[in-house]
């Protein structure tokens, strides 16, 4: 039975990578991969095929740290939306 859910867990996580292929978006691209290449990690590392866990393991750190860098950047977009420039006065010279 241990077997069966290890099976289903690869299946779902390339279904999830090999569809990511179709994403356009890049939010939504990394976070499929990410989401596909921990299922897979979890697969190769039962297995203990050691290739299988550093390839996956190494995509879904770059996924995690360009999903990251993401956050930041909305995070920044949105404080700097945020702010309001000081207000400066026009001032002309009498002559």
């Amino acid at each position: 039975m241990e077997h069966i859910v290890f099976d289903i867990i690869s299946w779902i996580g390339l279904t999830i990578c090999i569809g990511a292929f179709f994403i356009k978006d890049v939010f939504w691209l990394r976070l499929a991969t990410l989401v596909g290449c921990s299922l897979l990690f979890v697969y190769y590392s039962h297995i203990a095929i050691p290739q299988g866990v550093i390839s996956n393991l190494l995509v879904l750190l770059i996924n995690a740290y360009y999903l990251v860098r993401f956050a930041q950047a909305r995070k920044a977009q949105k404080s700097a939306d945020h702010t309001v420039a000081p207000t400066t006065a026009l001032t002309t010279q009498a002559e």
